[in-house]
C-alpha cells in the first residue's frame, strides 16, 4: 500500500486535529462504532496505517484500560505529526461529545432533566450497523481466517452473544493462543519461526463537591476502565453512589444516558457528571481526569508493539487477542441489530448504508451523517413509520 503524502510541522498537526474533530463527531454508537469509523477514515481512505498495523492497533488498545478509539485517536496522530498529533488526535476525538455533554449539563443542572436525544440516534444506529459491519468483514478476512482462527472467532461472538465479560473473553482468546503457540512450538521441535494461531498480520443535579476529590474519583475510574461502558458503570456507581453518595442511581442512569446520545466515547458521561457536580470547571477537571491514564499508557504503545513483534509468545498472545476482539465485535453485531432495528426504515436505513459501503467503502462518515440527518426528519415528522 501506499503511504499518503506526509506534511510536517503544525501542518500535520492541524490536519490531525480536523480529521479526528470530524470522525468524533459523528462516533455514535460504542467503541466498536468508533473504531469502524476510524478504519473507514485512516485505513480505507487516507492510507494512514495499513490494515495489519490497524489490527494490530486494535488487539493492543483492546488490553489497555480507557476508551479505545481515543487511544487508537492518538496513535494514529503520533505516527502521523509526533508528540503534537498524538495530544490533538486525542482531544480533537473527545472535544465534540464533551462540549455536547457539558451543555447538557447545564440544561440538567437548571431545569432537572435532559432534552429528548434519542430521536437522533433513530437514523444514526442502522448507519452505524452497516458501517460496524462492513469493518467486521474486513477485519475477519485480513486475518486470512482458516478454520482453526475461524473457530476462535465465532467462540468469542457466540460467548459474547451469551452475556459472557468481553474483558474476560478477551483474557481468554489470548491465552488460547499463547497455549497453542507453545504446544505447536514443542511439537515442531525446529528452529524455524513458530506459526501462531493468530493473525498472518505478522449528588442533587447542581451540588459542588472539592475538586481534588472529584479528579481523583473520576483518574481512578480512568485507570480502571477495562471493557467499555457498562464497566465505566459500574465504577461509577461503586464509586459516587455508594462510597460517596454523591449522586443518586436514578441521576447516575440519566449520566449514561447522556453518554450514549453524545458523539464520542461513553466517557461523555464523566463530563456531564463533572458539570452537575462542579459546574465547568467541574466538568474540565473530570475530562482530564478520566482519560488522562490513557494518555500515560498510550505514550508507551510503540515501544511495546515493537516489543511485541519481536518475540513469538508475544505475537501469538496480541493476535489471540486481536482475534478474540473481531469475534466481540461480531458479538456487539448482533445487540446494535436488535436495538436499531425497529421497524421497515431503519431496515431499509442499514440495508442502503451497506450497499453504499459495498460500492463506496470510504463513505462511513457520510452515511452516519445522512443517518443523523434521517433521524432528525423522523423526530420532526413523527408519522413516518
Amino acid at each position: 500500500m501506499t503511504e499518503a503524502p506526509k506534511p510536517t510541522g503544525s501542518r500535520a498537526a492541524m490536519e490531525v486535529f480536523w480529521v479526528f474533530l470530524r470522525i468524533g463527531a459523528l462516533s455514535f454508537g460504542g467503541p466498536p462504532a468508533m473504531m469502524a469509523l476510524v478504519h473507514s477514515e485512516i485505513v480505507l481512505g487516507r492510507k494512514w496505517l495499513e490494515e495489519r498495523e490497524f489490527l494490530d492497533l486494535v488487539g493492543m488498545v483492546n488490553i489497555l484500560p480507557g476508551p479505545n478509539a481515543v487511544e487508537a485517536a492518538m496513535y494514529v496522530g503520533e505516527k502521523r505529526a509526533g508528540r503534537a498529533g498524538f495530544v490533538l488526535g486525542g482531544i480533537a476525538f473527545l472535544l465534540p461529545g464533551a462540549l455536547l455533554a457539558a451543555v447538557l449539563g447545564a440544561l440538567y443542572v437548571r431545569y432537572g432533566t435532559t432534552p429528548a436525544a434519542e430521536g437522533l440516534l433513530y437514523g444514526i444506529k442502522p448507519a452505524v450497523i452497516a458501517v460496524t459491519g462492513w469493518m467486521v468483514v474486513r477485519l475477519a478476512k485480513s486475518s486470512r481466517p482458516r478454520p482453526r482462527r475461524l473457530t476462535l472467532i465465532v467462540a468469542v461472538a457466540l460467548a459474547y452473544a451469551l452475556g459472557v465479560d468481553e474483558t474476560l473473553l478477551l483474557a481468554c482468546a489470548g491465552a488460547v493462543a499463547l497455549a497453542v503457540w507453545w504446544w505447536r512450538t514443542r511439537a515442531e521441535r525446529t528452529a524455524e519461526r513458530p506459526k501462531t494461531l493468530g493473525l498472518v498480520l505478522a449528588v442533587p443535579a447542581g451540588q459542588h463537591v472539592d475538586l481534588p476529590a472529584l479528579a481523583g474519583a473520576f483518574l481512578k475510574a480512568g485507570a480502571l476502565l477495562f471493557g467499555g461502558g457498562a464497566v465505566l458503570l459500574a465504577l461509577l456507581r461503586g464509586e459516587l453512589v455508594v462510597d460517596r453518595g454523591w449522586i443518586t442511581e436514578t441521576q447516575l442512569l440519566d449520566a449514561i444516558t447522556i453518554g450514549q446520545v453524545t458523539p464520542g466515547p461513553v466517557l461523555n458521561t464523566a463530563t456531564f457528571l463533572g458539570y452537575t457536580l462542579g459546574g465547568p470547571l467541574g466538568a474540565l477537571v473530570v475530562s482530564v481526569a478520566v482519560v488522562l491514564p490513557s494518555f500515560l499508557l498510550m505514550t508507551a504503545c510503540g515501544p511495546i508493539l515493537r516489543f511485541i513483534r519481536r518475540h513469538a509468545w508475544s505475537r501469538a498472545v496480541l493476535d489471540g487477542v486481536t482475534l478474540g476482539s473481531i469475534g466481540v465485535l461480531a458479538g456487539v453485531m448482533v445487540e446494535f441489530i436488535r436495538n436499531g432495528i425497529v421497524d421497515p426504515l431503519t431496515a431499509a436505513v442499514a440495508a442502503g448504508a451497506a450497499l453504499v459501503l459495498w460500492r463506496r467503502p470510504k463513505s462511513a462518515l457520510a452515511l452516519v451523517g445522512a443517518g443523523a440527518v434521517i433521524g432528525l426528519l423522523h423526530l420532526l415528522v413523527p408519522h413516518i413509520p
